[in-house]
């Protein structure tokens, strides 16, 4: 029996936020003892050889933390440059301990060093990387400490990026984070390979994406720049401004994502053109940043967008706004293709084992998807999205309402002799897929 979750995002929020402007993203540590007893149950009942249970990436949240900003030690860097004992090590050592002490955090990990007493089978647990977990595998050290936190066999031995789940000696499922389906959140770019191989060269995985360099300089670091500019009294003695800041905060939770610059600009009683009067300066201080930092000469940055756009911008006082209506629609029209035709299909697992493999699997999108790859001879073959287990902001079809929603999203895959009754027997695999989702409204919830 195989269990895939991934996007669980574990992530600090505590450090150099005013605690009346703190948002918790983490779940509550109940949603993974309600998830795990019930998997232990359908174990039980479907009669399971032994459970492997696949924390598929992107589960400790090392790019989005304050902890970037104390001083020029950043994470977008290659992981073989960092060595035992330099400050990149110390850094990410640091911040793995905050994330383990976030109230949230560290009772959702005892749950999950607890996972395999709910078992009354052979129970194993894989942790693989995903692109914000990358740094994970940096040192011997960070990634002790990483299995120390998720209750791990102790090693310093480099986490995997995949998972090939066994049925009687032939591979069944395949299972890696996405990431390397996205040119933007991985150093190569296998969008439109013919093949894309199981076993990806290491280095490919060691290179930081692009993607790491403007998230990090960029959208998650806005919230910072906010509070920086206005100040934390002003912000909540200003209710317009409370609601833009945690808007900030709550950017990157928005699916799909080509309605990003919908939610940034898009607020109950205001014109667009009044939501960036407020932006206008921040964006302009994250803009000016960028423009002095040595990142963007490097080579991984030539030809990207965003090096043109900072680069040649001559505007240093103002933005027009009418700039940013037009870049707003590129920016959307570029995300909602990439976001499309994600080719899980071409996998070399799946292509030189089609008389095995029945379902590819991976997350990173935050959707929690099922789609059928093909139906040859009549056999099925599918591809499952893990979708993610945290705060998720939905957006309505014309992209100008938004709510929030938590979303438990999890891929179960039973071998051929599992999940039957007494009276039935199967020659061949079967899954469960579950895309769950919850909110509890309650009188005051911030407007979104």
């Amino acid at each position: 029996m195989l269990i895939v979750i991934s996007d669980i995002h574990l992530e600090e929020c505590t450090l150099g936020v005013h605690p009346a402007l703190r948002v918790n993203r983490n779940l509550d540590a109940k949603a993974y003892q309600k998830f795990i007893r019930g998997i232990a149950k359908e174990a039980a009942v479907n009669h399971a050889r032994s459970v492997d249970l696949v924390l598929a990436g992107d589960i400790l949240e090392l790019n989005h933390s304050n902890i970037w900003y104390e001083n020029g030690v950043k994470p977008y860097i290659n992981a073989k440059e960092i060595t035992p004992g330099s400050e990149h090590e110390k850094k990410i050592l640091r911040l793995l301990d905050l994330i383990g002490e976030e109230e949230k955090v560290a009772a959702s990990l005892a749950v999950i060093r607890d996972f395999s007493t709910y078992f009354s089978t052979d129970f194993h647990l894989h942790y693989l990387l995903g692109n914000h977990d990358r740094l994970v595998n940096a040192t011997p050290a960070t990634r002790a400490k990483a299995r120390a936190l998720l209750g791990l066999p102790g090693s310093d031995a480099p986490l995997p990026h995949t998972f090939t789940y066994m049925d009687h000696d032939k591979p069944l499922a395949f299972v890696r984070h996405g990431h390397e389906y996205d040119p933007m959140n991985f150093s190569a770019n296998y969008r439109t390979a013919s093949l894309i191989p199981a076993n990806i060269p290491l280095q490919e995985y060691e290179a930081a994406p692009v993607d790491d360099f403007s998230a990090i300089e960029l959208v998650y670091k806005l919230p910072y720049l906010f509070a920086s500019h206005y100040g934390t009294q002003t912000i909540l003695q200003n209710e317009n401004l409370q609601h833009l800041y945690f808007r900030l905060v709550e950017f990157q939770d928005v699916r799909p994502q080509s309605a990003l610059i919908n939610f940034l600009l898009t607020m109950p009683g205001f014109t667009r053109r009044q939501v960036w009067q407020y932006l206008e300066p921040i964006i302009l201080k994250a803009v000016n940043d960028l423009r002095k930092d040595p990142y963007l000469n490097s080579p991984a940055m030539q030809g990207n967008i965003l090096r043109k756009i900072v680069r040649l911008n001559p505007w240093h006082k103002n933005i027009p706004y009418r700039l940013v209506h037009r870049a707003s629609n590129s920016i959307t029209n570029r995300i909602g293709k990439n976001e499309q035709d994600l080719p899980a299909g071409r996998e070399e697992l799946l292509q030189k084992n089609g008389d095995s493999v029945r379902c590819v699997i991976s997350g990173h999108t935050h959707q929690p998807q099922v789609a059928l790859l093909d139906a040859q001879d009549g056999v099925e073959r599918y591809y499952f999205n893990s979708g993610t287990w945290r705060n998720q902001v939905p957006v309505s079809p014309n992209q100008a309402s938004f709510g929030r929603i938590k979303t438990f999203s999890n891929v179960v895959v039973y071998g051929a002799d599992e999940n039957h009754s007494h009276t039935e027997t199967r020659s061949t695999w079967s899954f469960d897929f579950s895309a769950g989702f919850s909110q509890k409204f309650y009188n005051g919830m911030r407007r979104v």
